[in-house]
């Protein structure tokens, strides 16, 4: 079962009772992010295995540098900071490709089970560094295959990218507030240029600014009986001239027609003859 991102709630006393009449309520504590990486991490912490796991070694100097963050306070100018990615580096020579010597654990190295090392790798980082997977909690011990490496962390690395992004959503809702919800109302207002241009009513303003003036309108012109007439007699003179034009057309293709037929008949009595 996922843990839950949240810590539960205090009763809340008499002086932080709520107000019904007045509609007033005593606001929440919000977890930092050092609060809810340590909830999340020690939600899944353990000191035994599960069948077919096996422990992931980690440097102590790295595993103190997290701890010391997560009880930091953020008041404080001097807390911790957050350490840098999980590298191991005091435990595996990445030249060398070997194990260090002379390394002991709890003072040199601890083991974590697959899941809070994911959630580790997922928060932080690895650097490109190798998970050092083990049986037993002897780094000299024979090392787990990748093969194996690799499937037994498969399911712990979704399911940690899954809880560290619902975390960072929940952070970033903390933080924007009521300032995120004035930049999403301000979003989704109407642009100037919008309402200038896609409302009729800002229309002429709109051309009026750019333009430097707004639209002209003609004015519509009264219409007598004498135009009418006059536009009837345009009319008909079109169409008579059209009428007379298609007849002046076919009577030419008709003479071209005659004077093809004339020439063809001469040239086969010509041939009849000669």
């Amino acid at each position: 079962m996922a843990p839950s991102l949240s810590s539960p709630r205090a009763s809340p006393s008499d002086d932080e009772s709520v107000d019904l009449e007045c509609g007033l309520t005593s606001s929440p504590h919000s977890l930092t992010r050092r609060e809810m990486e340590r909830d999340l991490v020690l939600a899944f912490d353990s000191r035994d295995l599960r069948r077919h796991e096996a422990w992931l070694l980690v440097e102590t100097k790295w595993l103190d540098a997290w701890m010391s963050y997560v009880l930091g306070d953020d008041d404080n100018a001097n807390a911790p900071k957050r350490p840098g990615p999980l590298t191991n580096d005091t435990l595996f020579d990445r030249e060398e490709f070997r194990v260090r010597d002379n390394l002991l654990q709890t003072k040199d190295y601890r083991g974590v089970n697959p899941q809070v090392y994911a959630l580790y790798a997922e928060l932080y980082g690895t650097d490109d560094a190798k998970p050092i997977a083990r049986w037993t909690l002897d780094i000299y011990a024979t090392p787990v295959m990748v093969d194996d490496i690799r499937e037994m962390l498969h399911v712990p690395r979704l399911r940690a990218r899954s809880f560290v992004t619902e975390m960072n959503e929940e952070l970033q809702s903390h933080e924007k507030g009521l300032e995120g919800l004035k930049t999403r109302e301000e979003e989704e207002k109407e642009s100037w240029t919008y309402r200038c241009l896609c409302r009729c009513e800002f229309l002429v303003p709109c051309l009026n600014r750019l333009l430097g003036g707004g639209p002209t309108y003609k004015k519509e012109k009264e219409t007598s009986w004498s135009d009418y007439f006059n536009c009837c007699c345009k009319r008909k003179r079109r169409q008579a001239k059209k009428s007379k034009k298609s007849k002046k057309n076919k009577k030419s293709r008709g003479e071209e027609e005659t004077s093809s037929d004339e020439t063809s008949s001469d040239e086969e009595t010509h041939g009849l003859l000669g």
